[in-house]
Order: structure tokens, then C-alpha cells, then sequence
């Protein structure tokens, strides 16, 4: 029955409906039993008697886990109280909300009355789900933030990168995690490289970066680091080297795919360039050839015409005949 009322509120293909064990749901499973996460996806307008409803999450979506995020950005974020507000208002717009509730596929669980409409109400489940995450542990809660909240929403963070302490929001995670701090050490290896360490500090370390730039050296390392640390796993990472490895291998493993896809990309629009360019070149010698062969009959034009031209000023310089001349002067008369 309720799935037959949740089809007539977001009316959708039978087969488009995922199972709760789906890979889709992983991170709501993550978070959510089933049956608390249709709680939280139910309007109060579902129910006859007061008083029940998600109306309390929506609250806390909307003020508490808000504020959560506002924390975030005033830790972390560059610019003025102005900007941050401008950043805030945009990772709450409605139209992201809505995207969200969609990319979530939150219509499968939602719930309200006959006469609420779901499709025009997106955004208050989605703040349904924020306020519920706002009573997480911080672990939980921080992660999520930053997969989908602030990962999301780069090219707002983005506008003074050179002004954002890398590590010292490295070091500030690490405190919080497991009470050690992060310092970055700089050696220089026997191949020139400069190489950087992020250590922790009981002579742990953490992950290391080489470069011929000592700056890119210090920025490649930070930003390995934050990788690391910005996993729900990071208390057990920090625990163990060898799982610390494993987890660094995996992450280079797919960096290196990454740059793999991104050469045969580069070079498959290479090969396109290099094949467009070749057909400009023909056509360019197509034209070329209609110009040559216009020219050329231009020019046979213009000497047939100085030939006639010559023709008849040669008639008209001849001297006229007597038996011409009589017949002018007979015809005037």
C-alpha cells in the first residue's frame, strides 16, 4: 500500500525502484536504519493525530545543522563575513536541495498526505535528512559535511585558495581525532627532489610528497594529508601504519587511473585536432586550387579582350577608302 501511494506522489517506472541494500543507498545506510530514515522522510500531513512528523528535523536542518556547516566555513573558509554568508546561502539554495533529493532517489521513501504534494516540497525532506545528521557524532557528521556539503560546492571555496592554511586544518582534524598534532618536515633527497613529510607528533609518519618545487612539495603533501584525514576511517588510519599504507597505495592507484583516463583523453583530442586540421588544410588546398584556376581564366579573358581591343583600334586607323568616302558623302546628301 505505501508503495503504491509513494508511485502516485512521484509518479515513476516500476523498475526504477532500488532496493534498500542497493550500492545506491550505501552512505544513507551509513547513517540511516530503513526505518528511521522513514521517519525522517515522513510529513507531519501523513498522519491524522498532531504532533508526529519530521517537522523537528526539518527544524534542526534548517538552524542546527546550518550552523554546523556556518562553524565549518569560519574554521576553514577565506574571505570576509560578507562572502561566507554569500557561500552559506548557496549551499542551501533550493535548487540544490532539490537536486540532492533526486540524486538521493528520496521520493522512494518520502511520505505525505493525499492532498501534499512531494514534487513541490523537495527541499523540506532534504532538510529533513540535514537536521537528523546534526544529531550524529561529530565523526559521522563531519564527514558527511564534507562529501556533501562543502565537497560539492568547490568553486565557491575556491576564489582565494592561496590564502587557506592547509595545514593547519590538517593539524586541527588530527587534534581533534586522536590528540596528536601535525608538523611538516622538508628533505631533500639525493636526486635533488625536495621532500615533504607530514609527521605527527610522536615520529609518526603520515604521507610524504616529492617535487622539484619546494612549494608544490609542501602543497602536494597537506593536500594528501587532508585526503587521509577527511575519510570516516581516519581514527583507525592514524592507528595503523600498514592499513595507513594500504590506504595511501589505493589512493595513488587511483590517481594514476585518473591520469591514465586524462592522457588518453588529451590524447584522443590530440588525434582530433590533428585530423581536424588536416581537412582544414584540404579544404584550404581545394580553395587554393579554385582560386589558381580562376586567376588563370581571368587572365586569358583579359588578354582575349586586349587582342580584340587591338583588332579594332587597328581597323579604325586605317585610312578610309575613295569608294567609302563617296558613299559617306552620297549618303549625307
Amino acid at each position: 500500500m505505501e508503495e503504491e501511494q509513494l508511485q502516485q506522489q512521484q509518479p515513476k517506472a516500476k523498475d526504477n525502484f532500488r532496493r534498500w541494500d542497493d550500492p545506491l543507498f550505501e552512505d544513507l545506510r551509513r547513517m540511516f536504519s530503513r526505518a528511521k530514515l522513514r521517519e525522517v522522510l515522513t510529513h507531519s500531513s501523513f498522519y491524522e493525530q498532531e504532533e508526529r512528523g519530521n517537522s523537528r528535523y526539518v527544524f534542526a536542518g534548517m538552524f542546527v545543522f546550518k550552523g554546523q556547516v556556518a562553524e565549518v566555513l569560519f574554521r576553514y573558509a577565506a574571505g570576509e563575513g560578507t562572502r561566507l554568508q554569500h557561500i552559506l546561502g548557496n549551499l542551501f539554495r533550493n535548487e540544490r536541495l532539490e537536486r540532492q533529493f533526486d540524486e538521493w532517489r528520496l521520493w522512494q521513501f518520502a511520505r505525505g498526505g493525499e492532498k501534499f504534494d512531494i514534487k513541490s516540497h523537495k527541499h523540506i525532506f532534504v532538510y529533513a535528512i540535514y537536521g537528523y545528521v546534526s544529531t550524529l557524532d561529530e565523526d559521522l557528521r563531519q564527514w558527511f559535511i564534507s562529501k556533501y556539503i562543502i565537497g560539492e560546492a568547490e568553486h565557491l571555496l575556491s576564489h582565494r585558495r592561496r590564502n587557506r592554511n592547509l595545514l593547519a586544518q590538517a593539524d586541527d582534524i588530527v587534534r581533534k581525532t586522536d590528540g596528536r598534532r601535525l608538523t611538516m618536515e622538508m628533505e631533500q633527497t639525493a636526486e635533488g627532489l625536495h621532500c615533504a613529510k607530514a609527521m605527527l607528533s610522536d615520529g609518526t609518519l603520515l604521507c610524504e610528497a616529492e617535487s622539484k618545487s619546494w612549494r608544490y612539495a609542501r602543497q602536494k603533501v597537506m593536500k594528501l594529508a587532508l585526503d587521509i584525514l577527511a575519510m570516516p576511517s581516519r581514527k583507525y588510519i592514524l592507528s595503523n601504519p600498514e592499513y595507513q599504507a594500504r590506504v595511501l597505495a589505493r589512493m595513488e592507484a587511483e590517481k594514476a587511473k585518473r591520469r591514465a583516463e586524462i592522457e588518453a583523453r588529451d590524447a584522443a583530442k590530440e588525434e582530433q585536432r590533428a585530423l581536424k586540421k588536416e581537412q582544414r588544410k584540404a579544404e584550404a588546398r581545394v580553395r587554393d586550387a579554385k582560386r589558381r584556376k580562376s586567376q588563370a581564366e581571368a587572365k586569358i579573358r583579359k588578354a582575349e579582350n586586349a587582342r580584340r581591343a587591338a583588332i579594332k583600334a587597328a581597323k579604325e586607323s586605317r585610312p578610309m577608302s575613295a569608294k567609302k568616302r563617296r558613299f559617306l558623302e552620297d549618303k549625307k546628301k
